[in-house]
């Protein structure tokens, strides 16, 4: 199943119930692991060319971050999440958390994960719609990323042997096999590939 794929649906159940959520919230795991691929892209990190301006505070150990102005608003990336700003609301979006409702005067100039992760503990969670524009916004990002540089730099991580168990963790599917017949699984093994680790460029 494609990136596309694991958006349309989390994009057609984003407005039910408790399980609709939470297929967005597995869908994060997958749509992060993608842009930290794209930051670590062989010609270069992408997001400078898809308009994001890389921000690093001097002298902290902070991982840097990318923002982007756009038309209704405008979007901050940090190494596993993101904030999309938009007219009468705000989502955080953290990989394997549920996104919460904040505002951009709540994360100000944070770049330190664990006070970001406070913010959005603190926030309620974000209405259906926010979610909706979220789905939308990733599949904007996606045809953008296939239009600048394809997709063949996001090679899935090698199926490999979990020591300690008798079978096969797919990690970049989401499918294990442990003696049997493959079955769904959270994607808590694939690697978020750190933004400071692409070069710095733009």
């Amino acid at each position: 199943m494609t990136a596309r794929h694991d958006l349309a649906r989390a994009l057609d159940g984003a407005t039910g119930p408790g399980r609709g959520r939470l297929a967005f919230v597995r869908m994060l795991g997958v749509q992060f692991w993608l842009m930290g691929r794209d930051a670590e892209h062989p010609g270069g990190n992408l997001l400078p060319r898809l308009g994001f301006t890389r921000q690093k505070v001097p002298d902290r150990p902070w991982p840097s971050r990318y923002q982007r102005t756009e038309a209704d608003g405008h979007v901050v990336i940090w190494r596993c999440g993101m904030f999309l700003q938009a007219p009468g609301h705000g989502c955080l979006l953290l990989r394997g958390m549920t996104p919460a409702a904040v505002t951009g005067s709540q994360l100000g100039n944070l770049y330190d994960l664990a006070e970001v992760k406070a913010v959005l503990h603190r926030g309620r969670p974000c209405p259906p719609a926010a979610l909706v524009r979220a789905s939308r916004w990733f599949a904007d990002y996606e045809t953008a990323v296939a239009a600048t540089a394809g997709v063949g730099h996001r090679v899935p991580p090698r199926a490999h042997t979990v020591a300690g168990t008798a079978g096969t963790m797919l990690t970049g599917t989401g499918l294990a096999r442990t003696g049997g017949a493959p079955r769904e699984t959270r994607l808590t093994a694939c690697r978020i590939v750190p933004f400071d680790s692409a070069p710095a460029t733009g």
